[in-house]
């Protein structure tokens, strides 16, 4: 299987697998990258992301503190750590990653192709819980894909994490608070959840080796938070900073 490779291996799937432009034509907006790339492997479909010091620059990220490629693989490591589900990735180096390519269809892609999504409030729980952990401020409509069969989301791109939050809620928050009121301040147990209030700080900051202070305080700060929490309704006011 294609996550049991190592980086050396990877590297060299790359080298002998053929390009494609499929990504930067129909998927541009699948991380603000320099180079987007698909490859066809042998055993499956690979996305490369290579940053750029415009793409910092743009997304006021010091990479000197954790670059856009660093941050991505650092939510990768705490989330397959939690057993969320998520596209395996690879830290190729500090400004390249590698992705295993999922072939179902961004939220942004689906809503306009096919309609509005079917959401289940678990699922939504554990994806909002973990992009407050995250500190996530770019989960727009393109950065979760939306697996139709399980009507479940599936989170990408997570390189702006770890940052300053900045005010921006979850596109699908806003979604579910619209479509699903009803179901917003149901009490949720998560297995999730469970797995994140048994982590230990030294596991944390081991998954999460963040250079900058006041980011380490306040991923920790955010992981409290996510122990108490209950219902989707407490994490929306957590990113609207109400307490209830």
């Amino acid at each position: 299987m294609l996550k049991d490779l190592k980086i050396s291996q990877i590297k060299k799937l790359l080298k002998v697998s053929q390009k494609s432009p499929f990504a930067t034509k129909n998927y541009p907006s699948r991380g603000q990258t320099a180079v987007q790339e698909i490859y066809q492997t042998s055993s499956g479909k690979l996305f490369l992301k290579k940053s750029s010091p415009r793409n910092h620059c743009e997304c006021q990220i010091d990479p000197q503190t954790g670059s856009i490629a660093e941050r991505e693989f650092w939510a990768f490591q705490l989330a397959h750590a939690l057993q969320l589900n998520v596209p395996y990735l690879w830290l190729l180096d500090k400004n390249t990653t590698v992705q295993i390519w999922l072939d179902i269809p961004d939220a942004r892609l689906f809503a306009t192709s096919f309609g509005k999504l079917s959401l289940k409030a678990i699922n939504v729980f554990e994806c909002a819980l973990f992009d407050w952990l995250t500190g996530q401020v770019d989960r727009h409509d393109a950065n979760y894909l939306y697996d139709f069969v399980q009507q479940e989301i599936i989170l990408i791109d997570s390189a702006h994490s770890f940052l300053k939050y900045e005010g921006s809620i979850p596109d699908y928050l806003k979604y579910f608070e619209i479509g699903f009121s009803k179901q917003l301040n149901g009490t949720l147990f998560s297995p999730f959840q469970e797995r994140l209030k048994k982590l230990s700080t030294q596991q944390i900051n081991k998954l999460v080796p963040l250079k900058n202070q006041e980011e380490k305080q306040a991923l920790h700060q955010r992981w409290k938070q996510c122990k108490e929490v209950k219902s989707i309704q407490a994490i929306i006011d957590l990113y609207r900073g109400e307490r209830r």
